[in-house]
């Protein structure tokens, strides 16, 4: 920071609005990629994209963890500034270029075969793409909405009073705030708790965080083949939903439990966060796959909705944290806290969760 910015006072009123633009720019990319999801993917698909976007954007987290170490301890943390910001650039260019647009619809899946992601579409010369399914043909017009070959079905909306009025939207939202409660405490004192409490150095700690990231990415690009595999094969999506999203919060739980005892090996520390993060990572094809099932036409608006409660939840996690670690020196308070909040979470989902469509 500059002489005059320090002397004015101004280097920390600088850092938070640049933090705030940042999380206003990257606020709409979740809702954005579910709406997508659900306008273009085909139901008994939806949960493999859904997969196949978050590992994605776990995989943004072991970047970080890899590659922020280094440019810290060789560059200073200018650096971590500079270049992941100049990342945003052809990143931009990139989202610009293959997103469907209002008026072009570049993906359709076949609904009956259920051949995957982006197959069976065919063009035509109006420029939407056609599948046969069902009862008739279905276009996916350029706004993404489907419309039967019996005529367009006009858009309808829905406020967000009217979506909080249903048990359904109240499970997601539940299971969202439990879910960004533990991410968070993960992705901002992983390291710190591997540092203060297994005595790692900055660099080993951020090496040993890189490994539970890693298998969260692989385990949602997993759950999302698991559950349109097992859809596929007759289990309700409902059934679906509950089961993969229970075990994505009861064995975590039983792994923080054991994070909580005290003289933990270090190898058994990583090996529970580990299991904790990849199992957390089956709620991709649960609670999150769960907001297009009951909401099709408004999974961008419900994302929004149910991940802004998850967002404050995480929020107040991870400064709650600070002040039990501080209070206490040990992160076994936290653990046990998490982990009754898993469990608790898992027994409102499977009483108020559905699969089934609620809003038109």
């Amino acid at each position: 920071t500059s002489p005059p910015v320090v002397a004015a006072g101004l280097t920390v009123p600088f850092v938070l609005a640049a933090r705030c633009l940042v999380g206003l720019g990257e606020g709409v990319a979740l809702p954005t990629m579910n709406h997508l999801v659900a306008r273009f993917v085909p139901r008994e698909s939806k949960a493999r994209a859904l997969g196949l976007a978050f590992s994605g954007f776990h995989s943004g987290n072991l970047l970080g963890l890899l590659l922020s170490p280094l440019l810290l301890l060789n560059f200073g943390w200018r650096s971590l500034f500079l270049i992941f910001g100049l990342l945003g650039g052809p990143l931009l260019a990139m989202w610009m270029a293959v997103v469907p647009s209002p008026n072009d619809a570049r993906a359709a899946a076949d609904a009956s075969a259920g051949q995957g992601v982006g197959s069976g579409i065919a063009a035509s010369g109006s420029g939407a793409a056609r599948f046969a399914g069902g009862a008739g043909s279905v276009t996916f017009r350029g706004d993404g909405a489907a419309a039967t070959s019996k005529g367009s079905e006009p858009e309808s909306t829905v406020s967000v009073r009217q979506l909080l009025s249903k048990a359904a939207t109240w499970a997601i939202v539940v299971v969202n705030v439990v879910n960004h409660w533990g991410y968070f405490i993960y992705l901002n004192w992983m390291p710190s708790y591997f540092s203060m409490a297994l005595g790692y150095d900055l660099r080993s700690s951020s090496l040993l965080s890189f490994l539970p990231w890693l298998v969260m990415a692989a385990g949602s690009s997993f759950a999302g083949v698991l559950a349109d595999a097992l859809v596929s094969r007759g289990v309700s999506v409902t059934a679906v939903r509950k089961g993969l999203q229970t075990v994505a919060f009861a064995v975590p739980a039983a792994a923080l439990m054991l994070l909580a005892e005290p003289n933990i090996t270090p190898a058994r520390a990583v090996a529970a966060m580990t299991v904790a993060l990849g199992t957390t990572s089956l709620g991709q094809a649960g609670f999150v796959a769960n907001m297009s099932d009951i909401a099709p036409r408004h999974a961008g608006k419900m994302f929004g909705l149910c991940n802004t409660f998850g967002v404050f939840a995480g929020i107040v996690g991870t400064t709650a944290v600070g002040f039990v670690v501080e209070a206490t020196g040990s992160f076994s308070s936290v653990f046990h806290l998490t982990a009754t909040l898993y469990v608790a979470a898992a027994v409102v989902w499977n009483l108020m969760c559905t699969g089934e469509k609620v809003f038109d």
